[in-house]
């Protein structure tokens, strides 16, 4: 009988069976134990042990066929609303399921899996204490400058950034389209991955020129790859988990298969922050800090799950940990993520980004993202244990040893089919401290209850011909048991990874041959990515030629780590002396960073490892302090900014913010700026020092037209609003640059007379004063007068004076229900308030120079206010009320 309902193939299409209940009771209600193996493993590992008392629920499921499970759903005949896209294939979304029905849902010859749908993505902490120089990307932005996303567009993946913050300012892609509350955890990861550094230092990111977009985490499947593709996106940071979730389900499933299916395409994933959990099934169950990645999207193959280092270059506590749940090595890399895994995530995707541009520069292409992944891995430094491991992966990413890769061509690109060797020749000069080679693929996708997600296996083997001698490559045991997933990794035959690293040190001079060969590959040939690298010599990664340190503060510095053994002196010098000043002595060679309290001066210098057989020099960078940017005068023609002289420092380069990025805007010798409003373009300015003729870092920008910005005046304030004396004031100004001459001014007959006049000095703060103020209220402003005779005034400001037996009541007249004010010499007072026929209505006892009346309740028309002050001299004054 043909289906009594018609599916359209549309973005997630509701369709709902209003059927009878499920009959098939006894089925249904089956333990897990009970039913056959085969339909309990189409069940996700948590599913499997729902209780029978959860209440109705959705599940995503995948179907061999749709049209024949709609048939089997109306024969079975349960009520379910089904939501149907055809971007994702065969799989659906059924919601209204009950534990029971699950289980003979699970049960149907249909149904291929059932896994839970979208969980609450939670974003996986905030952002602190960026450091860059820690994977070298300072280095790597110095060493390429031209390569800063030109071209590269990226996608943030979770809450909406802010589209409209200024370092990421002209580069969103469809901004328009950014909905719901800005997220300032989203915003930070948008800024590191692409910051212009707009805002300041602080704002730039590993890339500062590629476009954003952004993409939500509600839906935690692959986001449509014509979407991504039709935008130019190439890399997409996750940096967000769902709790700790070690399988590989439908999610994880559908990753695959989109990386597969668009090689250039990579998903970088936060690794988690849950690295003291334990998962709640399957094979490493109930293993605390172990196999905890936070969301089973991470498991997939053929994506980059990136772990954090904390500040001291250990493994956070937090961050999450493998194996995959079939002894996968994950996560593939750690980062610098002092606050989680958030960070290391973002910072790996924008090094990513910088690869593929690199490459795409040199090939006219996007490079596989395989190829990308093994340029990361292979130039990672080693972190935590030797080797790999479950905690650090392959190790800490490094942005320069990423690139070097790509720009020296150190990589093969090739593919083999079952049975076939691909063999590759390097030469191996003297003097190499390690040879290092690693092998990626992108592998099919794999089903999602198979036990071990690997489909396609090669081989990757280095040989010395000359020797005879070979090496396989680092292999993890993977039995659950803590002990055993810490040993040091072995050299064998590699059955789980798409990932394989062979790594040897001191390697002998000569000719070496690396052999990819296709060990499992059941259709077709299997595409390869294959990396290497030569380690050599020492060398200084940070500071660089155009670096500016910190004067006077900690600044952290960094060599080539592990490429030389021993001790040795930290030492620096500034310009124009052969003066070498030691900062510490027995610095171990193979820690590769140390933190420099840097001297309190402005100067060229350099710093240099001294030891034996070691005298290994910086290029000159400078020292400096920050320079703060303040506005003199913000008026309506003319801005002027000024800075503090910094010592030095011949000449300054003003900075102003254009489309998208800080732009010179003048570069001046004095210590400030009058600037023509026509001239600007942008709305912030910031400055930055030359010395030696090279720009040192800039200041944090500032806001060319905020509302607290003066115009000579910062405020104008009396000393008190009532007085029985002189009328007291307080003027502040911002600026006393071109100023001539200040003045207090009184309203008197509609028009302000001069009262008090003063002359600027080298302060911003002075003192007027009317010693004669009319009883009552009066209306004063200040005025300054430029040089060239312009004249800026305050804002208005009334004193009341009140001199001896001086009663002021106002508004008079005032509306019923307004309040009344009484200014009096006396501070405490009693006060009546009496009708025409002289009968007092209320009465109160008030302190203070300004007392507030409430008329509510009164009827319109005229009253006294009668004042008694402590002596008993009795004041009075008429008030209508209307």
């Amino acid at each position: 009988m043909p289906p009594r309902y018609k599916l359209k193939q549309t973005h997630w299409l509701p369709v709902l069976f209003l059927l009878a209940l499920l009959p098939l009771q006894s089925q249904a209600q089956q333990a897990p134990s009970t039913l056959p193996k085969q339909t309990v493993r189409k069940l996700a590992p948590h599913l499997q042990r729902l209780s029978q008392t959860a209440p109705a629920a959705s599940y995503r499921i995948q179907v061999s066929n749709k049209k024949a499970f709609y048939t089997w759903l109306q024969q079975h005949q349960p009520a379910v609303t089904i939501k149907d896209s055809g971007s994702q294939g065969n799989m659906l979304l059924i919601s209204g399921i009950k534990p029971a029905q699950l289980l003979q849902l699970a049960a149907s010859s249909e149904v291929l899996y059932v896994d839970k749908p979208n969980r609450r993505a939670v974003e996986e902490l905030e952002l602190k204490d960026t450091d860059f120089v820690v994977n070298n990307v300072y280095a790597a932005q110095a060493a390429f400058p031209e390569m800063a996303g030109q071209g590269m567009a990226v996608s943030v993946k979770e809450a909406a950034f802010d589209p409209d913050d200024i370092d990421l300012q002209g580069r969103v892609l469809n901004p328009e389209t950014i909905q719901g509350n800005r997220s300032s955890h989203a915003t930070t990861m948008a800024t590191l991955l692409a910051g212009a550094g707009n805002s300041g230092p602080s704002g730039k990111g590993v890339t500062q020129h590629a476009l954003l977009a952004h993409s939500s985490f509600e839906e935690l499947f692959p986001d449509n790859s014509a979407d991504l593709l039709s935008q130019g996106i190439s890399v997409q940071n996750h940096s967000y988990g769902v709790g700790v979730e070690n399988y590989y389900g439908l999610e994880a499933q559908a990753y695959d298969e989109q990386s597969f299916q668009h090689p250039a395409l990579l998903h970088v994933f936060s690794s988690g922050n849950s690295g003291d959990k334990a998962e709640s099934s399957g094979t490493y169950a109930d293993l605390p800090g172990i196999a905890n990645l936070t969301g089973q999207f991470k498991t997939s193959k053929n994506t980059l799950s990136v772990g954090a280092l904390d500040p001291d270059g250990q493994v956070g506590i937090r961050s999450s940990r493998g194996p995959a749940y079939d002894g996968r090595i994950k996560p593939e890399l750690v980062a610098h993520g002092a606050a989680g895994t958030s960070e290391s995530a973002a910072v790996v995707s924008g090094i990513a980004l910088l690869v593929q541009q690199l490459y795409k520069a040199q090939h006219g292409s996007l490079p596989p993202a395989s190829l990308v992944k093994a340029a990361l891995i292979n130039s990672a430094e080693d972190a935590g244990s030797p080797g790999p491991d479950f905690a650090s992966g392959f190790g800490n990413a490094d942005a320069l040893g990423a690139l070097r890769s790509i720009e020296s061509q150190r990589f093969k690109l090739d593919a083999v089919t079952a049975g076939q060797t691909r063999t590759f020749q390097l030469n191996v000069p003297k003097g190499v401290r390690r040879l290092k080679a690693t092998l990626v693929w992108h592998d099919p996708a794999a089903a999602p209850d198979v036990e071990t997600a690997l489909v396609n296996d090669l081989d990757l083997v280095l040989r010395h011909p000359a020797s005879g001698k070979s090496w396989l490559p680092w292999v993890l045991s993977t039995f659950p048991h803590p002990d055993s997933l810490q040993k040091p990794a072995r050299r064998r035959p590699d059955r789980l990874n798409n990932v394989e690293q062979i790594t040897i040190g001191a390697p002998a001079a000569g000719t070496y041959t690396l052999q990819v060969s296709g060990f499992r590959v059941p259709e077709g040939a299997q595409e390869f990515s294959l990396v290497y690298e030569l380690e050599q010599g020492l060398e200084w990664l940070y500071p660089m030629a155009t670096t500016t340190l910190t004067a006077g503060q900690a600044n952290r510095i960094a060599w080539q780590p592990n490429a030389a053994t021993g001790v040795a002196e930290l030492q620096y010098r500034l310009q124009d002396s052969d003066n070498w000043h030691t900062v510490a002595s027995g610095i171990d060679l193979r820690q590769g960073s140390y933190t420099w309290q840097a001297p309190d001066t402005v100067a060229q210098a350099q710093l240099r490892l001294f030891g034996t057989g070691i005298a290994l020099q910086t290029e000159e960078f400078i020292l400096a302090r920050p320079a703060t940017i303040q506005i003199g005068f913000s008026c309506e023609e003319q801005l002027m900014v000024h800075w503090s002289k910094q010592p030095n420092a011949q000449e300054y380069q003003l900075l102003q913010l254009g489309a998208t990025h800080l732009e010179p805007l003048t570069i001046t010798s004095d210590t400030l700026a009058i600037i023509d409003r026509s001239a600007l373009q942008g709305r912030y300015l910031a400055v930055a020092p030359l010395i030696q003729g090279a720009q040192v870092t800039y200041s944090r920008s500032i806001p060319t037209d905020a509302e607290t910005s003066p115009c000579y005046i910062s405020s104008f304030q009396p000393h008190q609003l009532v007085t029985p004396d002189v009328a007291r004031f307080n003027l502040n100004l911002s600026t006393t640059y071109q100023l001539a001459h200040l003045r207090l001014e009184r309203l008197e007959k509609g028009s302000f007379k001069p009262i008090d006049n003063g002359s600027p000095t080298a302060g911003l703060q002075y003192q007027f004063l009317d010693p004669k103020p009319i009883p009552g209220r009066n209306v004063y402003r200040a005025s300054a007068i430029t040089a060239n005779g312009k004249t800026i005034y305050s804002q208005e400001e009334a004193v009341i004076y009140t001199p001896q037996n001086f009663v002021q009541v106002y508004p008079n007249p005032v509306a019923v229900g307004q309040p009344l004010f009484v200014a009096v010499e006396n501070e405490t007072v009693s006060v009546q308030i009496i009708d025409r026929l002289g009968r007092p209505l209320r009465e109160s006892h008030e302190t203070g120079m300004l007392k507030e009346l409430q008329t509510s309740g009164l009827l319109p028309g005229l009253y006294i206010i009668r004042l008694t002050n402590e002596k008993g001299t009795v004041l009075s004054s008429k008030v209508v009320v209307q």
